[in-house]
């Protein structure tokens, strides 16, 4: 999907990131189609596929924000955003003997142990790890060249708040660090164990980063997600990518109108 150009605002420092931070709000309309009551109805079947992002607002009222909200993500990064090497995030990563791999129909998922300790400070918060997942191909993109697979890193903060690192994936050479994860991948619908894994083996050494305000991915496609793209793409071999690829083909959104939503390139 197209996304509209905007003419070149320059951006102090404290004026980007007071911007994001509005931004960064929940909206009404996020928040109502993120609202679940007790005795809410379970939320409808959504794919990729028939029912795939163009239609997923008319599956459910709760899906609304699909198709109106103004804070969608993905979007399209422009490669040509000024960098800030003063502002950053801080990853307190580290190993993790073991994680149970999960089909869950639209991707794998692996739920991060909520006594790991680990997590990310961005503009002065602490978000703890909660879980990471992939998609394919890449949802976001650099100057509208997307990649071959995208991790998405899920945080929340003590109040809620979600905070997503995307790490772009590009082909490299053999193995790579996902290997233990896609070497075998679980039983369709089912969940395996694997492991040792090290997060720190996931991010590039080059932290400097995209950052935006925008909605999950999927639906309820609840806005006021802080999110940072990390620039540089990490490497995953073609058979690693294939295995992915032979049982979730298709597992992206499309981008979305960026509006008039500042972006922020921050240092590493």
């Amino acid at each position: 999907m197209p996304v509209p150009s905007h003419p070149h605002v320059p951006l102090t420092r404290r004026r980007a990131l007071a911007a994001l931070t509005l931004f960064a709000l929940p909206v009404a309309l996020g928040a109502r189609s993120a609202a679940v009551g007790d005795h809410a109805p379970a939320r409808p079947h959504w794919d990729y596929a028939a029912d795939g992002p163009d239609h997923w607002a008319d599956l459910d009222r709760r899906f609304l924000a699909c198709r109106m909200g103004h804070q969608q993500s993905p979007i399209d990064l422009p490669r040509h955003t000024p960098l800030d090497p003063a502002d950053h995030l801080t990853f307190a990563y580290g190993p993790l003997p073991a994680v149970a791999l999960a089909d869950n129909g639209h991707t794998l998922h692996a739920a991060v142990p909520a006594d790991s300790g680990y997590h990310i400070t961005l503009d002065g918060r602490r978000y703890a790890l909660t879980q990471f997942h992939f998609h394919t191909p890449s949802e976001h993109t650099i100057d509208r060249a997307g990649t071959a697979m995208e991790l998405h890193l899920v945080h929340t903060d003590a109040r809620g708040a979600l905070a997503v690192v995307a790490v772009l994936m590009r082909i490299g050479p053999a193995p790579s660090a996902f290997l233990p994860l896609f070497a075998e991948m679980p039983p369709t619908g089912g969940t395996r164990t694997v492991g040792p894994i090290d997060l720190r083996d996931f991010l590039p050494g080059d932290h400097a980063q995209f950052r935006y305000a925008g909605s999950l991915t999927t639906p309820p496609c609840t806005e006021g997600v802080s999110w940072t793209v990390l620039r540089r793409p990490v490497a995953v071999s073609a058979p690693e990518a294939e295995r992915f690829r032979a049982r979730f083909p298709h597992s992206n959104r499309p981008t979305q109108p960026r509006y008039d939503r500042p972006v922020l390139l921050a240092g590493g």
